[in-house]
């Protein structure tokens, strides 16, 4: 039965790191040609890329959210997020980091263009 598990073990972890590269975006970086650091990922992320946040779970998960479906973030001692189909995570980020990292990205959805105006 042991071989079993071994086995099982492995296709499950195949699949999660398909799943993980699909969530990450690694599989198109190489498509591409571009880089497949994390650390260029996590910095778009910041700048609030694609209208995802990035936070981590209490297990140490990291998950990606669309700040779209955030219907609310409470404080407890973790910080809830509910989303509007119902559920909630648990993550260890602060309020003020997620809300910063949704201000990141209305910040770069507006373009304002003074260059024009001084001309």
């Amino acid at each position: 039965m042991r071989w079993w598990k071994n086995d099982n073990q492995k296709m499950a972890d195949r699949r999660r790191k398909v799943r993980m590269e699909r969530i990450s975006g690694e599989r198109r970086r190489e498509q591409y040609g571009l880089s497949s650091s994390l650390d260029g990922t996590e910095e778009k992320l910041k700048e609030g890329a694609r209208g995802m946040i990035k936070v981590t779970r209490l297990n140490d998960e990291i998950l990606y959210l669309n700040i779209f479906q955030i219907e609310s973030i409470e404080s407890i001692p973790e910080t809830k997020i509910k989303m509007m189909n119902g559920y909630y995570y648990l993550v260890k980020d602060s309020e003020d980091s997620i809300l910063e990292q949704m201000k990141g990205f209305f910040r770069s959805c507006i373009v304002l263009d003074d260059k024009g105006k001084d001309e």
